[in-house]
């Protein structure tokens, strides 16, 4: 498979997340005209993306495109010279028209993909899936206890500081209405030295 399709379904993914944002911003401003033509797009987009993922796919697991047998393949890529005729014929065909458009046969392409990925599929490699989850999880679960620790530590500083205030109130005899109290003798100011 050729780097183009690798940077094709890259750019397509690109741009299903970008096509998502802007759907969400429209959401958000309530435009929905814009929402149907994004989410129109949106699908145009994903399966552009779901059938270049499809040909990756069926290139690494050996199947080939319906419509063109395997054969066809290696012999037009050992006789480039015969390719150019080919091409001279058909575009000397596209200038004459289509003459029957019904008697081509249909391509049909499957999403079905394929199986065989399946049967490779070990007990080691389901263990290596296993011990690489519970790996993720004991650090998410580390991570979280952190984080509760640090929010316990702050809930300990809030309750001393409420403390503090319910004793400064009970001290001075607060009520739930603000009052001025009037301190006993002037205060003098003080002065620099």
């Amino acid at each position: 498979m050729s780097k183009l399709a690798w940077v094709e379904l890259e750019t397509l993914s690109t741009e299903v997340a970008h096509l998502q944002s802007r759907i969400d911003a429209a959401r958000a401003s309530k435009n929905y005209g814009k929402i149907r033509l994004l989410e129109r797009e949106m699908s145009e987009v994903s399966e552009r993306r779901n059938r270049v993922l499809a040909d990756i796919t069926n290139e690494f697991s050996g199947v080939h495109p319906v419509g063109q047998p395997p054969g066809d393949i290696l012999a037009r890529d050992a006789h480039p010279d015969h390719e150019n005729e080919q091409q001279q014929s058909v575009s000397k065909s596209d200038a004459e028209g289509p003459r029957n458009l019904n008697s081509a046969q249909p391509q049909v392409t499957s999403t079905m993909g394929d199986l065989s990925m399946w049967d490779k599929l070990t007990a080691a490699d389901l263990e290596r899936v296993k011990r690489g989850l519970s790996s993720r999880r004991s650090e998410i679960l580390a991570r979280h206890a952190e984080e509760l620790r640090t929010l316990e530590a702050e809930q300990s500083e809030v309750d001393v500081i409420e403390k503090a205030i319910a004793a400064f109130s009970q001290k001075f005899q607060l009520t739930n209405t603000a009052e001025v109290i009037p301190l006993e003798g002037e205060r003098v100011p003080v002065q620099a030295r």
